[in-house]
């Protein structure tokens, strides 16, 4: 037996043991499952960013538009779970094609800044349709049909229904990274010149990857609208596409077990310094800064590499 493999002989069964015990050892189960829900979101974004190369500041678009698409449908089409959750999800992947398509015309900062005037819009259009979204308020009640015998009213049942979710995001996410499709994105991301040289269509391949990683968004935020039984309209907000940015430079972009860790770790930090301090934005933001400077390539990724050599 290999020594990767005698590790991961012992880290599979821990973190199956961890994820199967984390709502009795946070605050309360909530929290643990909005930890999930931006592990799926962080997912879907180191794809995009880490792997591919791809900044793109405007990502709460598919993460609000999912949870807009799910709980619409939930409230005033009154269809079952699973497919409302479908549907929050191809809206996110609809938006993202003519999105993407126009986006990635673009290289660097303007890429990002074509991402996010997007996103903009998009928060304009939602905030001021106040008869169908709720404008600033929200859209509110958005219920939790059961999914078959299963009881999504309680808040555990509810977190071991997101775990599912979360273990076939992570399953993907893995199988992506490591497909043909997930070289030729990291190729992408080193020279894209070279790439183009050698018969990858550089525009192909970034749609390809802006939508996946649409897809995965899509899909968190349709779990936190059941989750809230509500959809606020921050899921929109340019914070919420900051706060994905943040967790996978924290984490360690193009590792995909980084940003997962980085968005637990930090979610829960928050939640503990909003219930002591109120200037609790400033701590989390000298930890932002003081991460960043510090570990350069993220906390987890030079962790692990400092452990390998002991």
């Amino acid at each position: 037996m290999k020594i990767d493999d005698k590790r991961s002989f012992w880290i599979l069964p821990l973190a199956a043991l961890f994820f199967l015990v984390l709502p009795f050892i946070t605050p309360y189960k909530a929290l643990a499952s909005q930890m999930l829900i931006f592990g799926i979101f962080a997912i879907g974004y180191d794809i995009l960013f880490g792997y591919t190369g791809l900044l793109s500041f405007g990502h709460a678009a598919y993460f609000g538009l999912g949870a807009y698409g799910a709980g619409l449908s939930l409230v005033h089409l009154s269809v079952p779970t699973l497919p409302a959750l479908l549907i929050g999800v191809i809206i996110s992947v609809l938006f993202a094609l003519g999105i993407g398509y126009l986006s990635i015309r673009r290289r660097g900062i303007y890429f990002a800044m074509v991402t996010m005037a997007f996103a903009q819009m998009i928060y304009f259009i939602v905030f001021k349709w106040r008869s169908l979204t709720g404008g600033s308020d929200g859209l509110q009640g958005v219920p939790r049909p059961n999914v078959g015998p299963i009881n999504l009213s309680s808040e555990l049942t509810l977190y071991y229904f997101i775990l599912f979710f979360f273990m076939i995001s992570v399953f993907l996410g893995i199988r992506i990274i490591h497909s043909p499709f997930g070289k030729a994105i990291e190729c992408l991301r080193e020279n894209e010149d070279r790439a183009r040289s050698v018969g990858f269509n550089p525009t192909r391949f970034k749609l390809m990857s802006f939508v996946i990683s649409a897809s995965f968004a899509g899909l968190a935020g349709g779990l936190y609208a059941l989750l809230q039984n509500f959809v606020p309209l921050h899921a929109l907000n340019l914070d919420t596409s900051g706060d994905i940015v943040l967790i996978t430079l924290v984490g360690g972009k193009g590792t995909l077990y980084g940003p997962i860790l980085a968005a637990m770790v930090i979610l829960f930090l928050k939640d503990l310094l909003t219930s002591y301090i109120n200037i609790w934005p400033l701590f989390l933001g000298l930890f932002f800064v003081i991460s960043v400077m510090t570990f350069r390539r993220g906390i987890f990724k030079e962790l692990k590499e400092k452990l390998l050599k002991f």
